[in-house]
This record gives C-alpha cells, structure tokens and sequence, in this order.
C-alpha cells in the first residue's frame, strides 16, 4: 500500500485517509458526482427516445433501457476514474 504525497503541504498521507495529516486538506477518491449527473441525463434521454419509438405497451422497455444504460457509463466512470485522488484545501485569509 502506497502513500499519497499531498501538493499543498508535501506531507506522505496514506492512501485511504480521508484528510491530510500535515495541512488538514480533505482527499477525495474516485470518480466526480457531476460525471454521475451527466451519465444520469444521458440514461434519460436514451430512455425517453425510446420510449418515442416503440409502441405504448412496450412502454416500459424505455425505462429498462434507461437503467442499463445508466449502469453501463457507471462501470466506465468507475473504469477510468477509479484511481483519482484530489486534495481539497480551503485556503483562509483574514
């Protein structure tokens, strides 16, 4: 198991803490929540546009298309973003 080098403060934190020993930043693994939303958007309009094309009794093949989708671009977000790690440190002045 590595340690993680901190830019703000040079200080070795061990990979899995949640906050830099030296500077107090906050260290964040993985993936944004914004690329989540986005995967999120991109399932519902696939969803809906099928939704447009098959018949009303096949309604529900939309929203199962929908789900796949989502969980196919959360694997690929987990995939190449797995190993992200950000420190996040809010600077104070007075």
């Amino acid at each position: 198991m590595s340690n993680l080098i901190c830019p703000h403060c040079r200080t070795q934190v061990p990979r899995g803490a949640t906050v830099c020993t030296g500077c107090q930043a906050e260290v964040k693994y993985g993936a944004a929540n914004g690329f989540f939303g986005g995967a999120l958007l991109v399932a519902a309009v696939v969803g809906i546009e099928v939704d447009k094309i098959l018949p009303g009794a096949l309604s529900v093949v939309g929203w199962v298309t929908g789900l796949v989708v989502f969980g196919g671009l959360s694997v690929v977000i987990q995939k190449f973003y797995g190993d992200r790690v950000v420190f996040n440190r809010v600077y104070r002045t007075r």
